[in-house]
């Protein structure tokens, strides 16, 4: 009764110790990635552990897998060495410090604080431009968290993704209020859009609400737009006659 166990570690070339509920220990040559064979199934606890140079410190983490007779399990982990860490606190601080920004723009815009006082329509362009910055924050600190804190398999080479996010969702805020305003996007289960009375405090709630939206939920929106475009820019029917 044997299976496989596929170990993946971020950065590469760790160790391996494996430690099986019954007592087993089995410590693999190889380096990360390595499929260890011939497991005997059960739970195992997978210790993974690298150095980076010149540091001599050896970091290590550690999950737990169930290996299944025949089959290969595969266990993803992330090192916190402090070159992760730092891509970590990167984000962190951007995060933060992102919406500060957005919301002290936003409160700046509320009292006409700005150097030039913007009229009702740049007024909510801002509101809706913020919130849906502030939705694509919210999404990236939700992933951040669970990536961290829930899985532990952080990926630092997708660290750009996290910090161009609030920047798509801001774009997207301010385009979700024009499409819906301007009657090119319909919302299901909703009335027609706010636009009549468009700059009443029921519109500006219902507008920053959906721009937070589009901000957080960005990969639906971006299918929206998507199948919007199609529809219409679609290439006309080919003549028969030709």
């Amino acid at each position: 009764m044997v299976g496989k166990l596929k170990v993946i570690s971020r950065p590469k070339g760790a160790t391996i110790e494996l430690i099986h509920e019954d007592g087993t220990k089995e410590s693999p040559t190889e380096k990360t990635p390595f499929t260890v064979p011939n497991l005997k199934s059960g739970k195992w606890k997978v210790t993974v552990s690298v150095k980076e140079e010149p540091d001599p410190t050896v970091f290590h983490n550690w999950k737990e897998v169930e290996v299944k007779e025949g089959e290969t399990a595969e266990v993803p982990i992330t090192i916190f060495t402090p070159k992760i860490q730092a891509s970590i606190d990167g984000i962190e601080w951007f995060s933060s410090g992102f919406t500060i920004l957005l919301v002290f723009i936003a409160i700046l815009t509320r009292l006409n604080y700005i150097i030039i006082p913007p009229d009702n329509l740049t007024r909510l362009i801002i509101y809706v431009a913020c919130a849906g910055g502030l939705g694509g924050l919210a999404f990236s600190m939700y992933v951040l968290v669970y990536h961290v804190g829930r899985q532990e398999d952080y990926k630092p080479e997708y660290a750009n993704s996290y910090y161009l996010r609030p920047f798509l969702g801001a774009l997207y805020g301010i385009f979700v209020f024009f499409l819906i305003a301007g009657g090119l996007m319909a919302l299901s289960g909703t009335s027609t859009p706010l636009s009549e009375n468009l700059y009443s405090t029921k519109s500006f709630m219902f507008y920053i609400a959906l721009a937070f939206l589009a901000g957080y939920a960005e990969e639906p929106f971006s299918i929206q737009l998507k199948d919007l475009a199609e529809a219409l820019f679609k290439e006309p029917p080919a003549d028969k006659n030709e």
